[in-house]
């Protein structure tokens, strides 16, 4: 019997049930509004309800937990979490009314939120970041973008337009400020007659590759990790972009050469990545039997393009959601120093690594989330000008701030920080929790501040 025949057997007698298995869990409901947005957190993938308030969204990988967020102007964010036991079903129907935003001061704790500042009108914050003193601003409109310098009570100071448009703010290891721009990066300062002057153009290449592989200092070395390169978005990336390693360069060394420090991999990545892989390559191995066609894989002349793939099937949405899979923003890997120590945090396995000056692992031990395990957001934020740093949760439309303690290696679940539960940027400085949101009413960016306690 013929290697190929032999294969082909096992393929049916292990993935036999596939045929007749549901590779989809639709979700589908009636929450009365119109126009309220369904989004799967974390994922670029969601819809809206019509006219009469219905929807339906298929959710195709069934393999881990997901929330769904549910969001319309003028009534309170809601968030569904649906375990896996839950997704094995065909479909799910999840309706609700949708509660209208409330003011009452004693139930959503308003007194405690303050609009530190609204921009313009046709303005929307894009990013917001914290340097000597003063906090910055990318305001976008839709070609072109806007530098804002405000101080520590929300006064302007300094105002600039660009003729690009900006998606970030990046201040690199050098304390160096950078607008990073679709095609190129701009690094700009603020001068002593308190205005924004341009000092360098380069390219978002060198972005990529240079300033963002410094991710601290520590005992006379640069602390750089690596960033894994890839053909795009429709090519198989075998280690799924999700292993992350760690290097040190001695400062003041000609010719220094990166010495391996430390390597950290997202497991919970790379298992939904592999399992989702494995359905796309059984369900195409099947596809090819029933076209008489030639299986590229088997044959060894499949180039990693998965797109060719789906040439011989219907294949397409199942690829295009395992892109989307795996272009899921990085996991974080978050450097602290601590005691003399440098410190990761790896939040993806609970584990806490100490590196010793002499650039050694010297201890591993469990991460631990004293309450509120549920909500733990697997994110750390820093807070620069205080030293501390949190770890965020997000509980009944709210998020929460935990002081992480570094000697222990826990993180306790702390107070409110933000009045929507997914602002468009969340950022701590200065014992103050900042929160990004758009006013659609008055067409307005803005930012609101809460003291942490």
């Amino acid at each position: 019997m013929e290697k190929r025949t032999i294969f082909t057997l096992i393929v049916l007698l292990w993935f036999g049930s596939v045929l007749f298995a549901q590779t989809k869990t639709t979700i589908y409901g009636n929450l009365g509004v119109e126009n309220v947005n369904i989004s799967i957190v974390n994922t670029p993938y969601g819809t809206s309800t019509d006219a009469k308030g219905r929807y339906e969204l298929p959710i195709y990988d069934r393999t881990e937990a997901v929330n769904l967020h549910y969001s319309c102007i003028g009534y309170q964010d809601t968030v569904v979490s649906l375990t896996t036991k839950q997704l094995q079903r065909d479909s799910l129907n999840i309706s609700f009314k949708m509660r209208k935003m409330s003011y009452d001061l004693q139930e959503v704790g308003v007194t405690a939120y303050q609009d530190f500042y609204r921009s313009k009108t046709n303005r929307n914050i894009a990013d917001i970041a914290f340097l000597d003193g003063k906090i910055y601003l990318l305001e976008n409109k839709p070609k072109t973008s806007s530098m804002v310098v405000l101080d520590t009570d929300g006064v302007e100071q300094a105002h600039k337009d660009f003729d690009q448009l900006c998606e970030k703010l990046y201040i690199d290891a050098f304390n160096d400020l950078i607008l990073v721009g679709q095609d190129s990066c701009l690094q700009v300062y603020l001068d002593e007659k308190q205005v924004i002057q341009p000092v360098s153009t380069f390219s978002r290449e060198d972005y990529r590759n240079k300033l963002l592989k410094i991710v601290c200092e520590f005992n006379g070395a640069y602390i750089v990790k690596t960033i894994i390169n890839d053909k795009g978005l429709y090519w198989l990336k075998y280690n799924h972009g999700k292993s992350q390693d760690f290097y040190y360069v001695m400062k003041g060394v000609s010719d220094a050469k990166p010495q391996f420090l430390c390597s950290f991999i997202d497991t919970l990545g790379y298992r939904a990545c592999q399992s989702q892989w494995l359905k796309i390559q059984n369900e195409y191995h099947l596809a090819v039997m029933e076209d008489n066609g030639i299986d590229l894989i088997n044959e060894e002349i499949w180039d990693g393009n998965l797109m060719r793939l789906a040439e011989n099937s219907s294949l397409l949405g199942k690829i295009q959601w395992y892109c989307s899979i795996m272009a899921k923003k990085e996991y974080q890997i978050v450097p602290l120093k601590v005691n003399g120590l440098l410190q990761f945090a790896d939040l993806d396995n609970r584990e806490i690594v100490e590196i010793s000056t002499n650039f050694k692992v010297a201890k591993r031990r469990p991460l631990k989330i004293i309450s509120g395990e549920q909500f733990f957001q697997n994110e750390f934020l820093i807070d620069k000008a205080t030293g501390k740093t949190y770890g965020l949760f997000t509980k009944d439309g709210m998020n929460y701030l935990g002081l992480y303690n570094p000697k222990a290696g826990t993180v306790g679940m702390g107070q409110k920080a933000s009045k929507k539960i997914y602002p468009k940027v969340f950022k701590v400085h200065g014992g103050y929790a900042y929160s990004v949101f758009f006013d659609s009413g008055s067409n307005r960016g803005v930012i609101s501040r809460v003291r942490i306690e």
